[in-house]
């Protein structure tokens, strides 16, 4: 495979990218993403390209017009989101931790501006119980905007992996 100085590249056995500053024969150094620079044999390097994140799509999300239309017409009491990243990407596996963070918090913006724009007071986003990651970001998301309150969601529902917004 043909390398050029400025690709993005992910290592083979590991969930490391970094961006190559200079190639040898058979080898990159690359600028990796924590920041530090390595040498990598070009046999354990793998091409890799950016991802905008605004161009990422929710599967659930209408595409046309005629599409939206119907949607509003049957507007629901409330919105419900599963930030589980399977849910929301086709290809769960291609992303870093940090995109599937940022696109799970993108998608609960949106949700929630959605939900405004509808004249819709209740949504609730399901994160999951993991380790807490995204609900705590979730809640540090919310803590910053207006107009709303929020707390944990039903747990017979939804047990503890999900959080009730209201708004105001």
């Amino acid at each position: 495979m043909a390398f050029k100085v400025g690709d993005i590249v992910s290592l083979i056995n590991g969930t490391e990218t970094g961006t190559i500053l200079q190639l040898e024969a058979d080898r990159a150094e690359l600028m990796m993403d924590h920041g530090f620079e390595e040498w990598i044999p070009l046999n354990e390097l793998v091409p890799r390209k950016p991802l905008p994140i605004g161009e990422v799509r929710s599967k659930d999300r209408p595409a046309t017009r005629l599409e939206k239309g119907r949607a509003q017409a049957h507007a629901p009491e409330q919105l419900e989101l599963d930030l589980h990243f399977e849910s929301l990407v086709d290809f769960p596996k291609n992303f870093s931790a940090h995109e599937k963070l940022q696109i799970q918090l993108k998608e609960a913006r949106n949700i929630i501006d959605r939900a405004r724009r509808g004249g819709i007071k209740r949504v609730i986003l399901i994160h999951g119980v993991g380790q807490g990651r995204l609900r705590d970001e979730i809640y540090h998301l919310l803590e910053r905007m207006d107009r709303l309150d929020f707390f944990d969601a039903s747990f017979a529902r939804y047990g503890k992996g999900a959080t009730e917004v209201v708004l105001r």
